[in-house]
């Protein structure tokens, strides 16, 4: 009969063990995801695309740079080959502010950076330079501003758009013309 009771004793330890465990763990997630929520999250800046720019080096023929002393931009970098011509724009503090890629002398990209390296707007342009396909545009914190379609140098459809925080706030629909049409 000790044995029994032994064995019974150990296995509603075990048991107790394992609630404390679980509360344990968690109560530590919990206040894990509450650290990460709100204004004071950690959010990943979204910068230049190192990788991007770093294959479009390589594959340069032709690499100059250009100085705009006074001006927002204090350095322009072009790489160019047959086909295409980079320009990255740099300011004082050697932060990316701005890249545009042509492709045979037609605007194909478009971002622009703020000061602290993070991504303001990125868009896709179409074969006159117009935007056009999905675009992205961004708070100074890294949140997402607004997002939607770009048809021909317009806004066109559904446009989201957050506020600073990152939470959705409203949808802009836009007609062919760029006009929007509902608030």
């Amino acid at each position: 009969m000790g044995c029994f009771f032994k064995y019974c004793y150990i296995i509603q330890f075990v048991k107790k063990m394992r609630e404390i465990f679980s509360l344990t763990i968690i109560t530590t997630c919990c206040f894990l995801v509450a650290c990460k929520t709100g204004a004071d999250r950690n959010i990943p800046k979204i910068t230049a695309d190192t990788k991007m720019l770093d294959s479009i080096k390589l594959k340069a023929d032709t690499t100059y740079s250009k100085r705009y002393p006074g001006a927002t931009f204090a350095t322009a970098t072009y790489f160019i080959n047959d086909s295409s011509k980079t320009q990255v724009m740099l300011d004082s503090n050697q932060v990316i502010r701005q890249v545009i890629i042509e492709q045979n002398k037609r605007r194909k990209y478009f971002a622009q950076f703020y000061a602290n390296g993070q991504l303001m707007a990125k868009y896709g342009l179409d074969s006159f330079g117009q935007y056009d396909g999905f675009s992205s545009e961004y708070y100074e914190n890294g949140n997402l501003k607004a997002a939607g379609i770009y048809k021909s140098g317009f806004r066109s459809g559904e446009w989201k758009n957050y506020d600073k925080d990152g939470k959705y706030i409203s949808m802009d629909e836009y007609d062919k013309n760029g006009q929007r049409t509902t608030r």
